[in-house]
């Protein structure tokens, strides 16, 4: 199998995964800091369970990037959904080779229309519709990281046409 060295690795997910540890970290340091100061230990307890819980994640994150087990593609945001009960909207994505697939992400990933993205999905997981083609579909839990790679030319070309 090949691995994939850390200093290889995209500097996006290098910063998500130093960020993801750091995040475990803290908790526990402000567990601590807590225990120390007013002696709670249910909190120390709770700030331990999510240090560890932090901390898996992020091994599972190295694993999955140094085993090479995602994929990264170049979209662009052509329309947002309106955000349902359960949090999750429809957006929908054109790809690089010219075909629109719609994804059903949380309404907190923050994209916007005509600007391209380059999302880094994991490639261990079946697709949530267990429909083929998982390399289209980057549902909500498969997602690594989400770059913003800006405006897209397709979008400043669909604006000059309409002010035109």
């Amino acid at each position: 199998m090949d691995r994939l060295a850390f200093q290889e690795w995209p500097a996006l997910l290098r910063r998500r995964w130093i960020l993801i540890g750091a995040a475990g970290i803290g908790f526990l340091l402000v567990g601590l800091a807590v225990f120390f100061s007013l002696g709670d230990l249910v909190l120390l307890m709770l700030s331990g369970m999510l240090t560890l819980c932090t901390l898996l994640h992020c091994v599972e994150f190295y694993r999955t990037v140094r085993r090479r087990r995602y994929q990264a593609i170049e979209v662009t945001c052509m329309a947002l959904g309106r955000p349902s009960i359960g949090r999750q909207r429809e957006i929908r994505l054109l790809l690089q080779d010219g075909r629109e697939v719609v994804v059903t992400w949380d309404k907190r990933v923050n994209l916007r229309i005509g600007r391209r993205y380059r999302i880094f999905y994991c490639l261990d997981c079946a697709p949530p519709h267990g429909g083929a083609e998982l390399h289209d579909l980057p549902a909500g839990n498969l997602l690594l990281a989400l770059e913003d790679l800006g405006e897209s030319c397709a979008g400043t070309a669909i604006e000059d046409k309409e002010d035109a």
